[in-house]
């Protein structure tokens, strides 16, 4: 039986078990401690009466005899979190359980959990309704469960009463024999970092999360842990990787070879035995990759690490953004003029102005739906391509650049292109909701222009999303930019309240023009990465061009110019702006050039890299020595954290040297085809790889994990047979 199997039976006992009191008529809840041999259980609270309104703290508190222990939310390699199932009086409202800082409990063979031992309190915040009648005693009841394990594993549960009396609100409140015990366990609760941000990834056998915070300067790593919230996402016995530069923090951690589905966020605990001084001195801050700082540009996040985002924000932020469409000039004064035409078509019937309304909403959402439709052909279409990470890309870097650049320049008045929303009324004839629906398609068209600093983040995260929840995105956004319509059609009346069309729509257009300046910087530098220091020169040499072909195009290709002057102007800024175009895409010399030169060469370790081809390996095999091959990308956190731990290792380089290994690295930053097929030989489909061969030429090479450490490379290592030797080296 292997452990997967053993676990599983073990936990679907323990569940079946902890279940049957739920299912059976049991005894009458108790109040006060409940003696279950491994442990006592009781409700306790901070105060000893309460008020009408009031929240205030209960807990459930378990007393563990020695050396027996109970579980955390992810309980590890084995065991149950401890439940309850609250039956409150009327009105009464229980917040979720809350876990305090667990720790490893190791256990024969190899095991490791996550829990606690001796007393340990499990708190819950118990909001009393404002119209509670005072002068009764109330009765909490809940039923517990959990499962307490030492050399075996039992489950245990009760029915646990607290008994509470209600005074006057006025009155002072009598504090609990538990206030201060109760104090102490929420004082000693992690705190979520708001100021941290998480982006992660998780590979086949991988996951790697790097946190930003400023309060990481001058800890020593080795005294850190990672507590993952989600059950059976990592191997909680594996040894975890921790690299710091500045404040930056890369943890690695080996995935659970039994997790399945999706992860589209990141929760946990990191422990510093040493303390925080950042945080007060606190050990442990829970961490949440959904949680975005107070500081910073949240358009930035969403496009520098799309999986800062969970799915439900990007809906909340999807429909905020099309909200905010409806203030920009191009689409602010349609609001009035479709309402009152609206009013004007149907008279004074509400259904029928409504209607008229849900006809438009309909028209904005299938315009939407189209460039959903779009997107996710692009998508599949990319995907069928092997396009599997769409900023390895420079062609795609720099077409999102000048979209990004072009936006901004036209916010900022440079130019402008598009109809505005104004004319709406002459565009579409007609009275019925037909003419609505096709007011709805126009308005969505014409304020394309408009949509694109809003629609630059959805459509960047729409990109690493399934196309059912692409579609969903950009339905909340269509959602977003007609809930105006529906409000008005709803409620004419409102119309008269809107602020007036003015000089500040043209201040808020210049405003948002800046973001979309913010976001042109981190394109450069993605860009730097494909094209290095010199081919930077003839990107901004490209914006630059494109800018004036801009210029001419705003300075006159006006309505107030003649037409010839307009087409002659037009076609002008159009050659210009070609050239610009020309430019900022790179050459595909000039690429290949630099994916060569962040290949091969010296690197910061002191080690010397040759760049991947199977000539250089085959060479090498031939000739009879080791090769150890490095299948890595600018982009990948988990190949810059096994490059921090294993590459500095003075140990691991002197058993380089001593075998005269052959170092070759493959960058995976650009797609290259040599090293596509290269990792599909190997049967993988990304970064890291890692691969092993020795110096006998017809030996078959040693896959290395995703997750590395010194002590894994020097093991691979002393497998290897040194030329001229007929045994195994040793260390």
């Amino acid at each position: 039986m292997d452990m997967h199997t053993f676990k599983s039976m073990l936990k679907l006992f323990a569940g079946l078990w902890m279940a049957l009191p739920v299912a059976m008529v049991g005894q009458a809840f108790q109040e006060g401690p409940v003696d279950t041999d491994q442990a006592i259980a009781e409700l306790v609270s901070d105060v000893a009466v309460i008020r009408p309104g009031q929240t205030f703290e209960v807990a459930l508190r378990v007393k563990l005899d020695p050396h027996w222990h109970v579980y955390w939310k992810n309980p590890g390699d084995t065991g149950l979190a401890p439940k309850i199932e609250w039956e409150l009086p009327d009105g009464f409202v229980a917040g979720e359980l809350e876990f305090p800082v667990p720790e490893r409990i190791v256990t024969p063979p190899d095991y490791v959990s996550y829990g606690y031992e001796g007393e340990v309190f499990f708190l819950t915040q118990v909001t009393a309704p404002a119209n509670l009648a005072v002068g009764q005693t109330l009765a909490l009841n809940a039923k517990a469960n959990w499962l307490v394990c030492e050399s075996m594993c039992i489950p245990g549960n009760a029915d646990l009463s607290l008994k509470l009396p209600v005074t006057e609100t006025g009155e002072s409140l009598a504090p609990s024999p538990w206030a201060d015990a109760l104090a102490t366990a929420r004082k000693e609760l992690p705190r979520l970092l708001k100021t941290a941000s998480v982006n992660f990834e998780v590979l086949e056998k991988t996951v790697t999360a790097s946190i930003d915070w400023a309060g990481f300067e001058g800890i020593e790593t080795d005294e850190l842990y990672f507590y993952v919230e989600a059950e059976g996402l990592v191997n909680s016995a594996a040894k975890q990787n921790f690299v710091l530069s500045g404040s930056s923090l890369i943890v690695s951690m080996e995935k659970s070879e039994w997790f399945e589905g999706e992860v589209d966020q990141l929760k946990g605990i990191l422990v510093n035995a040493s303390g925080f001084a950042a945080a007060g001195g606190v050990q442990a801050v829970a961490l949440d990759s959904a949680s975005i700082p107070k500081s910073g540009d949240p358009t930035l996040a969403v496009g520098a690490a799309g999986s800062s985002l969970t799915f439900l924000k990007a809906l909340v932020f999807a429909f905020l953004g099309g909200i905010i469409l409806n203030l920009m000039p191009c689409v602010f004064p349609v609001l009035s003029i479709k309402i009152l035409g609206f009013v004007k078509q149907s008279g004074d019937d509400e259904k029928k102005i409504f209607a008229h309304g849900l006809a438009f909403a309909g028209g904005v959402l299938v315009s939407f739906w189209a460039l959903a439709g779009a997107l996710i052909a692009l998508r599949a279409g990319g995907e069928s391509l092997g396009w599997g990470f769409q900023l390895q890309s420079p062609y795609f870097v720099g077409a999102l650049l000048l979209v990004m650049f072009l936006f901004g320049l036209s916010l900022m008045g440079v130019f402008e292109f598009g109809t505005s929303a104004i004319s709406l009324a002459g565009k579409v004839k007609g009275e019925g909701f037909i003419s609505s629906f096709s007011s709805g398609i126009l308005a969505t068209a014409v304020a394309t222009p408009c949509t694109g600093p809003f629609m630059g983040p959805a459509l960047g995260f729409a990109l690493t999303l399934s196309a059912f929840q692409s579609l969903t995105v950009f339905t909340f956004l269509a959602l977003g930019m007609a809930a105006p319509y529906l409000i008005l059609s709803s409620f004419p009346k409102l119309i008269e309240r809107l602020p007036r069309p003015g000089a500040w729509m043209e201040t808020f257009k210049q405003v948002m023009s800046f973001p979309m300046f913010a976001t042109c910087i981190w394109l450069i530098w993605l860009m730097g990465a494909h094209v290095g220091v010199d081919g930077l020169v003839e990107v901004l040499g490209g914006l630059l061009i494109v800018s004036i072909g801009a210029w001419v195009y705003g300075r006159w290709a006006t309505p107030i110019k003649s037409v010839g002057t307009r087409r002659m102007a037009t076609f002008i800024a159009l050659v210009i702006a070609s050239s610009g175009v020309w430019m900022l895409m790179p050459s595909e010399e000039a690429t290949s050039a630099v994916a060569s030169e962040g290949s091969g060469g010296p690197d910061k370790y002191g080690l010397t890299w040759k760049a991947f081809s199977p000539e250089v390996v085959a060479a090498a095999r031939a000739e009879g020595k080791p090769v150890f091959i490095d299948f890595t990308a600018k982009w990948c956190l988990t190949c810059k954290a096994n490059k921090a731990v294993i590459f500095a290792s003075d140990e691991v380089k002197r058993r380089f040297d001593e075998l005269g290994v052959v170092m070759v690295r493959g960058d995976w930053t650009k797609r290259n085809p040599v090293i596509t097929e290269a990792l599909e030989s190997f049967g993988r489909s990304g970064v890291p790889l890692y691969v092993l061969y020795d110096g006998e030429p017809s030996s078959s090479p040693q896959l290395l994990p995703e997750l590395l450490n010194p002590g894994i490379v020097l093991d691979a290592l002393d497998k290897i047979v040194p030329s001229g030797s007929g045994s195994a080296a040793s260390r």
